[in-house]
């Protein structure tokens, strides 16, 4: 895999990873699945321990943490190491040079080709995941422990 765009995927998801555990820690109740997501009884918009923004929307949810804002929707079965080539360039945003891409093409056609190669598998519904992850266990949202 194109070493910008893995480094990309794990800072992404380590982000999320950081935004699930702040909203695990600030007593939000986290899905089994996507679907339960839209049914958890909170504001759309709303603060976090620590004074840390959120707004719940569909599937997702987009968490503003001190490094930057990350947008991220919970899997069909509550895995939260999902994403998308627009995820992740919004959560690039301007560092997007950092990571070894001079635009947002340049992003979109490494993950085009990763996907073709079979390093990126699709879900079916919106999400990618790495292959070799995707084939093990998946990181479940309310499998991780507040810090």
């Amino acid at each position: 895999m194109n070493s910008g765009l893995a480094r990309l995927i794990a800072d992404y998801q380590t982000s999320v990873s950081d935004a699930v555990t702040l909203l695990k820690k600030s007593g939000i109740p986290l899905p089994t699945s996507n679907t339960e997501w839209t049914g958890v009884d909170i504001p759309s918009r709303g603060v976090l321990d620590g004074g840390v923004p959120y707004f719940k929307h569909g599937y997702g949810c987009a968490v503003h943490l001190p490094d930057g804002a990350v947008d991220f929707d919970f899997g069909p079965n509550g895995e939260i190491d999902g994403f998308d080539s627009w995820r992740l360039l919004s959560y690039a945003g301007t560092k997007l040079s950092e990571y070894g891409f001079d635009d947002d093409a340049a992003l979109k056609a490494s993950f085009k080709l990763e996907v073709e190669t079979g390093s990126l598998v699709y879900s079916g519904y919106i999400l990618y995941y790495v292959a070799t992850i995707k084939t093990g266990p998946n990181i479940r949202a309310n499998a991780l422990q507040p810090r």
